[in-house]
């Protein structure tokens, strides 16, 4: 009987078996293997603007503390720490002047909702809840007990604290002219 030897064709096998078990491992623990995160403590503030004044009532439900979950993927992203309710308005154009001027939206308002949740920061600086990733100015669609809406998110700030209470030196955010 005559001994094989080792060839290209041995070479190139074993190079797509170890890629397919790469790839399988990859798959199966998912894209954070290879990525630290942290977890922290994100504050966002979600704006839905002209919202009907008949919606009030519901939205004075939320009360601090009230829970609020994506109504996408059903996921939990926060706990509601204030709600502010303001009259709507829309900016009109003087035709004659070129002026242009602030004037109200009749029953209608601005709700800013603010929550707190626990987040993982990725090595980019990109916080995700719950698999959610959250950015100012990305619409996230949600519900609580009494209220189901899109927001828009207009302030984003990591708050300081880890997950597990310590405080942080610094903090990092965005903050898109909002003052709270």
């Amino acid at each position: 009987m005559e001994k094989r030897k080792f060839n290209i064709i041995d070479f190139i096998l074993i190079i797509v078996i170890a890629a397919a078990a790469a790839l399988l491992v990859y798959i199966l623990l998912g894209n954070n293997i290879f990525s630290g995160s942290e977890e922290t403590t994100i504050v966002y503030t979600l704006e839905m603007r002209l919202v009907r004044n008949e919606f009030i009532p519901a939205l004075l439900k939320m009360v601090p503390g009230t829970e609020m979950i994506d109504s996408v993927r059903n996921h939990e992203i926060g706990e509601i720490i204030n709600v502010s309710i303001e009259d709507a308005y829309e900016n009109e154009t003087d035709l004659i002047t070129g002026v242009v001027n602030r004037v109200p939206y009749p029953d209608h308002s601005i709700v800013r909702i603010t929550v707190k949740a626990e987040a993982e920061k990725d090595e980019f600086g990109k916080y995700s809840v719950n698999g959610m990733i959250f950015m100012v100015g990305i619409p996230i669609n949600f519900r609580t007990t009494y209220f189901v809406g899109v927001g828009r998110c207009v302030y984003l700030i990591e708050t300081g604290e880890e997950a597990n209470g310590e405080s942080k030196e610094s903090t990092n955010g965005n903050k898109n002219g909002e003052e709270e």
